[in-house]
């Protein structure tokens, strides 16, 4: 899978489930939060996604899949929660369960894709 497909496939995963919690927690009340939230969704993901990508690249050659994915994946889940915590005023445990959820579909999205993709 190349980087631009993951990119493209946890954008296109955790922006609207992002979108769909803050919604349904009743944190976007206006189209300005609409508004602000979608480019904070897309932001956070845009900052950490790069990040992550080329940790995996390092780790490759002295982790297996499995350690490498789950350590990445922590820390990116803890960026992004201190990220929702402190851009959209959200209680931290908060802001890591909102991560918690968009960065787990995602990944589990992209192992499902790229299972279709190669077969």
């Amino acid at each position: 899978m190349t980087q631009v497909l993951a990119l493209l496939i946890s954008l296109t995963i955790e922006v609207p489930i992002i979108l769909f919690a803050l919604l349904t927690t009743q944190q976007i009340l206006s189209y300005f939060d609409l508004c602000n939230s979608l480019i904070i969704a897309y932001a956070v993901t845009l900052l950490t996604h790069p990040l992550a990508w080329e940790i995996n690249d390092i780790l490759i050659l002295y982790l297996e899949f499995p350690v490498r994915a789950i350590l990445i994946e922590s820390v990116v889940i803890i960026a992004e929660g201190v990220l929702y915590w402190v851009i959209l005023n959200l209680d931290w445990r908060k802001g890591l369960f909102l991560s918690l959820i968009a960065n787990t579909s995602s990944f589990l999205g992209g192992l499902v894709i790229d299972k279709l993709l190669t077969g």
